[in-house]
């Protein structure tokens, strides 16, 4: 099936998730160590699950959510969605899962993010970006900060991992300062 390109960039794009992608989430949230790392250690789904999940989510306002294939093998590898979509305030939380751990660790991070605001601040026209990270995950807070991300706050031993506590790193990108970044 041809993918519905919502935009694209040199080595990847935006594209409509499609319910056969419920199938990688399945995966996804099935394997123990995306379980920890996510502290949903109990949380196991049904294939069943991951497509009710992905039919709510069509018609839902407060979520969106698109996959990102690799252009040249048409390889879909991770889902990015905005979540607590404010209308009245034009401000979402972004939330990020790689799906294909063989692509961890590669070029499309960054490239990735990059287009997501692209697609978030000059089409979507919102105003604010904000995520959480955990602070065990150092790759991909230096791929925010490098796509102008900064850190607003951090909770304090918010994530608790086995036997030991983590803080969580929230981080924000107001939309001046998106277009401010282009102009450098």
């Amino acid at each position: 099936m041809e993918r519905i390109i919502v935009l694209k960039w040199e080595k990847v794009a935006l594209v409509v998730p499609e319910r056969e992608d419920s199938i990688l989430w399945y995966k996804f949230i099935n394997d123990i160590e995306n379980q920890i790392f996510l502290n949903q250690r109990w949380r196991l789904a049904s294939l069943e699950a991951e497509y009710e999940y992905y039919d709510n989510l069509k018609n839902r306002n407060d979520k969106k959510m698109l996959s990102i294939m690799i252009l040249e093998s048409k390889k879909i590898i991770w889902s990015i969605s905005l979540f607590d979509i404010s209308e009245k305030n034009n401000n979402a939380v972004l939330w990020v899962l790689l799906w294909d751990k063989q692509e961890q660790n590669k070029w499309f991070w960054t490239e990735t993010i990059s287009l997501m605001l692209k697609y978030w601040f000059e089409v979507l026209g919102l105003h604010k970006i904000k995520l959480e990270a955990l602070e065990t995950n150092s790759r991909a807070i230096r791929v925010y900060e490098k796509c102008w991300f900064k850190e607003y706050w951090r909770a304090k031993e918010e994530h608790f991992d086995w036997d030991k506590y983590f803080d969580t790193v929230c981080m924000e990108i107001l939309r001046k300062d998106y277009f401010s970044s282009l102009d450098n």
